[in-house]
């Protein structure tokens, strides 16, 4: 890791695979570079960014305390946590929804980005560079 300590690595795994809860052909977060992506995204943003996506990291991990759920966000089972992340979602505050709705897009960009993952979605982007390579020479284009 270069920015992320373990512990935020774990909570960032875990927001991710609850976020974009992987089924079917698609493998589960601890399988792809989901969580070094985020790492090394983290680490290439300015200080101030790390600063407040660590504060949101960790508001939402500690978040289930504060209810009837009474434990950290990691410690619930997965329907609990997927319930707990429904409920910030459509909480009664923009500013809790907004807060969520960042940290959901950074879980899906990361693991959305693994090139296994893309694969298997219909995504091939070593033949979309190949296709544009030959257009360009076809066109006689550098």
């Amino acid at each position: 890791m270069k920015a992320l300590t373990p512990r935020e690595a774990s909570m960032f795994a875990c927001v991710a695979d609850t976020v974009v809860a992987p089924a079917g052909p698609l493998p589960p977060v601890r399988e792809t570079d989901t969580v070094a992506f985020f790492d090394d995204w983290m680490a290439r943003s300015p200080a101030l960014n790390r600063i407040g996506m660590r504060a949101l990291l960790y508001g939402l991990e500690l978040s289930p305390l504060a209810t009837t759920a009474r434990r950290r966000l990691r410690r619930l089972d997965g329907a609990a946590r997927a319930r707990w992340l429904h409920a910030m979602e459509h909480a009664p505050s923009v500013q809790v929804r907004l807060v969520f709705k960042l940290v959901k897009g950074a879980a899906q960009l990361s693991y959305y980005g693994d090139d296994r993952v893309l694969m298997l979605c219909g995504y091939d982007a070593e033949a979309n560079v190949r296709r544009g390579r030959e257009l360009r020479a076809r066109e006689g284009r550098p």
